[in-house]
């Protein structure tokens, strides 16, 4: 048997057959969310994972614009060199260096040892 011989989607079918509409329980179908933008799949689905409980704002930070991140000079050397080859302007969000936040822990509870002073 061959794939076309079963497969009867259409680029134009936008209809569920009657079968689907009986056979698969409670299908909703978005017009707001594209299959093609795997991002919003994404968030509709970190959304539900905290639903009904905790909620998610409605936005990301960076309002679902392509970011990019640096980790080292030669990241940010390929980074800028593509942007300039494309025509395309960034817009910084964050600082070039990392730096622990506040909260996090720099001092070690180990005692250091030979080899391994603290």
């Amino acid at each position: 048997m061959r794939a076309q011989e079963f497969i009867t989607e259409t680029a134009a079918s936008e209809k569920i057959t009657p079968d689907e509409r009986t056979t698969i329980p409670d299908m909703e179908k978005f017009n707001a969310l594209d299959n093609s933008n795997p991002y919003m799949m994404w968030r509709f689905m970190v959304a539900a994972a905290g639903e009904p409980e905790f909620g998610m704002a409605k936005e990301s930070p960076t309002n679902q614009k392509f970011v990019t991140v640096a980790y080292t000079k030669a990241d940010a050397e390929i980074i800028n060199a593509t942007a300039k080859t494309l025509g395309l302007k960034g817009t910084r969000v964050s600082t070039r260096s990392s730096t622990e936040g506040p909260g996090t822990g720099i001092v070690s509870p180990v005692k250091g040892f030979k080899g391994y002073p603290r």
